[in-house]
C-alpha cells in the first residue's frame, strides 16, 4: 500500500483547469498540502493534454468565496466510465501558496 507524506480530506469545491489554453470545469474531490484530485465536469474528447508532467492551472473556490491559483503538474488521470467523456486527475501542487496552506491547515486536528 502506498504511504501518502501528507493527509488527503474529502471534499467538493468547483474549480477551474486550464491547459494550453483550454478552460474546463471541474470539481476537487480531496486535497492535501501538495495534491488535489479533481474530475472534470467538462466533456474531454481527449486526453492529450493530460499526460503526466504537464502543467495545469488549477483555480479552486473555497467555501469563504476566495479563489486560490495553484501551479500543477499532472501525476495520473484516468478516464471515468462515465458517458460524458469525464477525466479523474490526480496533480501535485509543487508549490503551494500560503493562502492554500492556511486553508488546508484548518483541516488538520
Amino acid at each position: 500500500m502506498e504511504k501518502r507524506r501528507h493527509n488527503r480530506f474529502i471534499i467538493s469545491l468547483p474549480a477551474t483547469i486550464i491547459i494550453g489554453g483550454k478552460t474546463f470545469d471541474a470539481v476537487v474531490s480531496d486535497v492535501s498540502e501538495e495534491g488535489v484530485a479533481s474530475l472534470m465536469t467538462t466533456c474531454v474528447r481527449t486526453g492529450k493534454d493530460f499526460h503526466v508532467h504537464n502543467h495545469v492551472q488549477t483555480c479552486l473556490q473555497l467555501p469563504n468565496g476566495e479563489t486560490v491559483h495553484l501551479q500543477c503538474e499532472v501525476r495520473w488521470f484516468l478516464r471515468t466510465p462515465l458517458k460524458d467523456n469525464s477525466l479523474l486527475l490526480g496533480l501535485h501542487i509543487p508549490d503551494p501558496p500560503k493562502n492554500y496552506l492556511d486553508w488546508i491547515g484548518r483541516f488538520k486536528p
